[in-house]
């Protein structure tokens, strides 16, 4: 399991990272293209890329589907939520991304359903 976060580059771990669009699209398309995701798996070919993304649609969430589309990388979303009201509501939003930027949505994991 291969892990890349902006953490990981700051010097201080309780630094806020306060960056506006062309910046942060600058660091998605960074990871996305620079980052070697394929020398670190077995037999050099990369199986899974998770993207966890706060809730929304927001200028990082289209950017990360471009660049991805672009290199012809996308092969579905999962979308995970909560059972709360307010989760939900933004799921609605993203399955409604999903579909007018045709990403297929491979699942839908309601998390801590039982609490």
């Amino acid at each position: 399991l291969s892990c890349m976060s902006v953490a990981f580059l700051l010097s201080d771990a309780d630094a806020a990272v306060v960056w506006r669009g062309p910046r942060k699209n600058g660091m998605i398309k960074q990871f996305l293209t620079e980052t070697d995701w394929a020398g670190a798996a077995e037999e050099g070919v990369l199986d899974y890329l998770i993207i966890d993304t706060p809730p929304g649609t927001s200028d990082e969430h289209i950017s990360t589907v471009q660049y991805l589309q672009a290199a012809s990388s996308v092969s579905g979303a999962i979308v995970v939520t909560t059972p709360e009201e307010a989760s939900m509501a933004d799921v609605r939003k993203e399955l409604n991304f999903c579909k007018k930027t045709k990403v297929p949505v491979l699942g839908l994991v309601e998390n801590m359903a039982s609490f």
